[in-house]
């Protein structure tokens, strides 16, 4: 970690007992530190430092946006998320521990026989990140960016993560922040907002696209591959474009692809989700439930 950034945090949170580099990407690190406590941090306390390592728009503001958008929830439901901290050139969240969904669904993934105990904590842990989201609907949220990465099941239930796309009721305060939605993973995006990213044009997450995102991040987690069959439309996923992807999603004909699941319970249980059109979709409590039912 760069010794000035090091310095500016440790001012809020006390000397960094441990940091650990996590990811490097698209102009952010991202570390993982424990803290010896300070104004705004708890002894011991683990805790997400992202960095800037690339200046401008885009991917630049992420960290900056993930802040703004945390402290609007944390105000909403009176919560406390601190330390929230928008630095200079760094932000700090605080750190979740526990398995993803993506973690957690690693045995349904595998090539070995999965037995009924192991099923159903995977199907528990599916039904809590629908209603992780479903609280966050309430709040009058849209996460945009689900991903079985984003869900993180720790001992006092499952946490979303990564809400720097995420639109909520009413415009962030900071102005340069509240720019158009770009697009969040690909082949987990709906229908609606794919057809539209794919020529440009701006699109709006809704309920609706989160719970798509949603039933296909559990599709992907459990089957180790995307739910859409795109070889139905000849469309190579090696060779195509972000741009490709996007109009062959937004056609909403692509069919699902349940090539070498061991668990078709579960994709019957998803599969009202990602339903082509926005309407026909349950709402996230009801995928919840019927992920219970399996």
């Amino acid at each position: 970690m760069i010794d000035s950034i090091r310095e500016a945090v440790e001012k809020s949170t006390g000397c960094l007992v441990e940091a650990e580099p996590i990811t490097n990407r698209r102009g952010v690190q991202v570390w993982r530190v424990t803290v010896a406590g300070g104004p705004d941090a708890e002894p011991g306390q683990r805790l997400v430092v992202k960095i800037v390592t690339s200046a401008g728009c885009g991917p630049a503001l992420a960290p900056r946006r993930e802040i703004s958008v945390l402290r609007a929830i944390a105000r909403q439901t009176l919560c406390a998320q601190a330390p929230l901290i928008d630095g200079d050139g760094f932000t700090v969240a605080p750190w979740f521990e526990g398995p993803s969904t993506w973690g957690v669904f690693e045995a349904a993934r595998s090539s070995r026989v999965v037995g009924a105990a192991e099923r159903r904590d995977m199907r528990d842990a599916g039904a809590r990140f629908c209603r992780a989201v479903a609280e966050l609907h309430r709040l009058g949220w849209v996460h945009a960016d689900l991903q079985a990465a984003h869900c993180i099941h720790t001992a006092a239930g499952a946490r979303l993560i990564d809400f720097a796309n995420a639109q909520g009721p009413r415009p962030l305060p900071e102005t340069e922040l509240n720019g158009a939605f770009a697009g969040g993973m690909t082949h987990v995006e709906a229908p609606e907002l794919a057809a539209l990213l794919a020529v440009g044009r701006p699109a709006v997450p809704t309920y609706a696209s989160d719970v798509y995102a949603l039933a296909a991040s559990l599709w992907t987690a459990a089957t180790g591959h995307w739910p859409l069959d795109y070889s139905a439309a000849g469309v190579g996923l090696q060779s195509a474009t972000p741009a490709e992807l996007r109009a062959a999603i937004g056609t909403g004909v692509l069919p699902l692809d349940r090539h070498g699941t061991g668990w078709p319970e579960l994709l019957d249980a998803l599969t009202p989700a990602l339903d082509p059109q926005p309407r026909n979709r349950p709402v996230a409590a009801q995928l919840a439930e019927r992920l219970d039912a399996l």
